[in-house]
């Protein structure tokens, strides 16, 4: 179970860090010891100071109180002797042993109620004493020594009431240095019931020394009557006192309930979130401060009511100092009520924090029954009548020394500016703690609840508002990480997915890129079977020529050289001149025809290099002469022109482009034109092939470039040509583009990235 994060300061924390606990603890035994000294020493001496005089007992006092403070100061001591060992293996860095763990606990549990005992049974034994003792000796009457005891009981029980809580507070700060693993719900617990009775008895011992003080200002009661009241008040206070621990107990069965469940018998999965006993605990905790000193205050009017009563028959005062006796008691018991409510909802606020920090409370059913600006409007205005009636009493009381004034008037402001800080510090004290955990929130730091640092008020259901806001923004946060690792999961597992589906294209592009590539070179070795047979005829005539040549210009040699003188001789000169040149014709025919074919055939390098247009398109068409016989071409190219590529591909998309032409014309008796041009745009290089053959159906062209699509006859064609075309320019950076009109012919327009610009006779040799 964690520490409620209301129940300590930081700043205390941090405090307690610096400085330790001893120094703390000596500082409020030094403060307590002050209050002792005006709680029970002043009025004792108010009550006895001519009767010490005159016995002689003072010096006997002084000494027996001074060494049984002494006594006290080195029990407590010894009490907290395991705490400091605990304190000092902290600072070393050294773990607690079990033992050490729960010598220090049980000392920190005892040391606050053993101290405020012994010191309440030491101030009392020596007020007693000194009562019984003057009143045997005859210095001090028996009412009076009466009333002294009284006093003293009442005034060191309330600042034994005080050291214990204040001691209690002290420890167990340190006990979340020294021992930070235990229970701070457990130990509230254990202990809520008995601050609120401390609270509640410091505060009656104040307020019944400052109403007393302050009753020897506005009145001029006589040491003997005011021995008689004191001592008639203290038995008038037992019942209603009585009544009201009686109230204490009815009213915290349900915050008992919900700690026997919660913390006695705790659950074995934890608090549940939606807990009845949990609801009913906090409505109880928020209206208890209020019922308790509503109860106190109608007490202590009883009890005062009856004393002044009684006292006015047995002492015989007037009706003016009996009015005087209840306006100044009462206003007593209104600054008391405001303290005793503000301090006892200082102690149950830890309860409260915890319950809205543990639990999901229904804001509609622990709604605080009194608004803030009604609380805020009943403080202010008790303070306001507080003082006003002061004020009224000072007027209206007898004459008094101006010290005597000085020093009450300066009580009451004390008391007027103690209830106004209280009030704003109970008011700001939420505020801030929301102030500071909303920025944290705004920080992202989301994992600390945000509990109602008070009862649920317009600020506490503020609280409960971002406590729900925290709880919605964690819950959102969660399930977007939860998101983000599914997401990531699923991320993971798709790109596992997606690199074995990269991995299978890439497979299976690389085999389509292997499939294509013996496409084309399937397709060129059919556009070579197709070119055979014109090629052979082409290549048959020259040789035919030089063969049918060659018997005739043998018979003119040897004429040459039997008769070279002879005009026979002469004329076979001439024809075999002739024949030499009709030879020499047929063998460059021959070469030529060979040379293309073998340009055409040639295979792809493996990069790219610079190439002239008109040489591929002159090769292009020595091969295709035998399918141009009826074609007119018209060729517009400029010899300079230079792209850079693979040349067998550029010469196969000439090859399939005018081939496809000539099919387009060829088939005409009257035959066609085909025009081929090739001009520099920038940087690109524009290439048209064009015919004025039938043209193209406009719903063919979006098909042309498809694989094995064609309009020809079965086996006329595969369908790849100009599919093959658009992958070799697609390859080499360029685009190509159809343009066809039925009746007017088709035009192809190819556009390549250019090379370097070269001149003719730059050229190589074979160009």
């Amino acid at each position: 179970m964690t520490t409620s994060p209301v129940e300590v300061p930081r700043q205390a924390v941090a405090g307690d860090r610096r400085f330790g606990f001893v120094g703390r603890l000596v500082s409020t035994e030094l403060a307590l010891t002050v209050a002792e000294i005006v709680l029970v020493v002043a009025p004792t001496l108010a009550l006895a100071a001519q009767s010490l005089r005159a016995s002689g007992e003072s010096f006997r006092v002084v000494a027996m109180l001074a060494a049984l403070m002494v006594v006290g100061w080195v029990r407590a001591a010894d009490l907290l002797r395991p705490m400091i060992a605990a304190r000092d293996a902290k600072r070393a860095g050294r773990a607690l042993t079990e033992a050490e763990i729960v010598a220090t606990d049980r000392a920190i549990r005892r040391a606050p109620v053993e101290v405020a005992a012994t010191r309440w049974l030491l101030w009392s034994a020596t007020v007693v004493y000194l009562a019984v003792r003057l009143a045997t000796r005859g210095f001090l009457a028996w009412p009076s020594a009466v009333g002294m005891a009284c006093v003293g009981i009442l005034h060191a029980g309330g600042a034994a009431a005080a050291r214990g809580a204040l001691w209690e507070r002290r420890l167990d700060r340190a006990r979340r240095l020294v021992l930070p693993n235990f229970d701070a719900l457990r130990a509230f617990a254990t202990g809520y019931r008995r601050r609120l009775c401390q609270g509640a008895w410091a505060l009656l011992a104040l307020t019944h020394a400052t109403n007393a003080a302050l009753i020897a200002v506005f009145t001029e009661l006589s040491s003997a009557q005011s021995g008689t009241l004191l001592a008639l008040t203290v038995p008038a206070l037992v019942l209603p006192m009585s009544v009201w621990y009686r109230s204490l107990r009815l009213r915290t069965r349900p915050i008992e309930r919900y700690f026997d469940v919660a913390v006695r018998r705790p659950p074995s999965r934890g608090p549940a979130r939606e807990d009845p006993d949990a609801v009913a605990a906090f409505r109880e905790a928020q209206g208890l401060p209020y019922r308790l000193a509503g109860y106190q205050v109608l007490a202590c009017a009883f009890a005062v009511v009856a004393v002044v009563v009684v006292g006015r028959r047995v002492c015989g005062f007037d009706a003016a100092t009996a009015g005087r006796l209840l306006g100044s008691s009462g206003l007593m018991l209104l600054a008391m009520g405001l303290y005793e409510t503000l301090l006892l909802r200082d102690v149950l606020r830890p309860l409260l924090g915890q319950l809205g920090a543990r639990h999901r409370l229904p804001v509609g059913e622990i709604r605080a029954p009194i608004t803030l600006r009604a609380k805020l409007v009943f403080f202010l205005g008790s303070v306001t009548v507080f003082t006003s009636g002061l004020v009224l009493l000072f007027a209206l009381s007898p004459s008094q020394p101006h010290s005597t004034l000085l020093a009450s008037i300066a009580m009451a402001m004390a008391l007027a500016l103690g209830l106004v800080h209280l009030i704003v510090r109970d008011m700001v004290t939420p505020v801030v703690a929301l102030e500071e955990r909303a920025d944290e929130m705004a920080r992202g730091e989301l994992a600390r609840p945000v509990p109602p640092s008070g009862e649920a008020d317009e600020i506490g259901r503020l609280s409960f508002a971002f406590e729900e806001m925290r709880r919605a923004l964690r819950d959102k946060l969660r399930s977007t990480e939860s998101l983000n690792i599914d997401l990531e999961r699923e991320v993971r597992r798709r790109t596992e997915v997606l690199e074995q589906r990269n991995l299978e294209l890439h497979d299976a592009l690389e085999k389509l890129r292997r499939a294509q590539d013996d496409l084309v070179r399937s397709e060129k070795l059919a556009s070579m079977g197709r070119l055979v047979a014109g090629i052979a005829h082409e290549i048959n005539n020259p040789v035919n020529a030089v063969i049918n040549t060659l018997g005739p210009l043998e018979e003119a040699l040897q004429i040459l050289v039997t008769s070279p003188s002879s005009e026979a001789a002469v004329r076979a000169a001439k024809d075999a001149g002739e024949m030499l040149r009709v030879v020499q014709r047929g063998a460059a025919r021959s070469k030529a025809i060979v040379q293309a074919l073998h340009n055409y055939s040639r295979g792809d390098e493996q990069r790219p290099r610079e190439l002239g247009l008109a040489r591929s398109v002159d090769d292009t068409l020595d091969l295709l002469r035998h399918h141009l016989r009826n074609v007119q071409v018209e060729k517009q190219i400029d010899p300079s022109l230079r792209i850079t590529g693979f040349p067998g591909q550029i010469d196969q998309v000439f090859m399939n482009l005018i081939t496809n032409a000539a099919q387009a014309v060829g088939e005409r008796e009257r035959g066609g034109t085909i025009r081929l041009a090739a001009t520099a745009r920038g940087e690109d290089v524009e290439i048209t092939v064009s015919d004025d053959g039938p043209g193209i159906a406009p719903e063919v062209i979006p098909r042309i470039f498809d694989p094995f699509f064609t309009t020809k006859d079965v086996g006329a064609g595969s369908g790849l040509g100009l599919s093959i075309v658009h992958g070799i320019v697609d390859r080499h950076g360029g685009r190509i583009e159809v343009e066809s009109r039925m009746g007017e012919g088709t035009t192809f327009r190819i556009t390549l990235p250019a090379g370097a610009q070269k001149s003719p006779s730059a050229e190589d040799p074979s160009t």
